[in-house]
């Protein structure tokens, strides 16, 4: 597992996309539009996933546009988005780590049973102002992350789903 840099040794660019605040809010999107078809909530493990795909723009280009698209014809189809996609799993971690983290602390996201994440009492979700003023592809990125919630919650069971992406719990 790689240790993060000190806040201020991180690149800029590490720091703006992976920040913790960012990378909270895209999480508590995804649990916010997972909890609708499931209000337990999201497991655990389905969150590097899907921010792993929403933050690749070559994956997350090629997402289908609409949940009736099955995640496994889908990943049949697409078998070459897994090249590279253990990788980039695990160097996102300690940024997602850091995040879930983030996240309890401010109680924008909470513990549910199990190993489920729910939406906690602080709303973070990106608001009409910052959408409207950021670029496209954050915008994109917010969509195809509440997409991956909308997708992964009609598509089976968690460890049918991390099967798919070659995830092993």
């Amino acid at each position: 597992m790689a240790a993060l840099d000190l806040w201020l040794q991180r690149p800029p660019e590490e720091a703006h996309l992976f920040n913790p605040a960012f990378l909270g809010s895209l999480t508590f999107e995804f649990a916010k539009e997972f909890q609708k078809s499931k209000p337990a909530g999201v497991p655990l493990t389905l969150i590097p996933i899907a921010l792993t795909v929403a933050l690749h723009r070559q994956t997350r280009a090629r997402l289908p546009h609409s949940t009736v698209s099955s995640l496994y014809e889908w990943m049949q189809d697409h078998e070459d988005t897994l090249i590279g996609f253990a990788e980039r799993v695990s160097g996102l971690m300690p940024f997602v780590r850091e995040a879930l983290l983030f996240s309890l602390h401010h109680n924008a996201l909470r513990f549910g049973e199990g190993h489920e994440v729910a939406c906690g009492e602080l709303k973070t979700h990106f608001s009409a102002p910052f959408r409207r003023d950021t670029t496209a592809e954050i915008k994109e990125t917010i969509d195809r992350t509440k997409f991956m919630a909308r997708w992964f919650a009609k598509s089976g069971s968690e460890s049918s789903i991390l099967a798919c992406w070659g995830v092993r719990p």
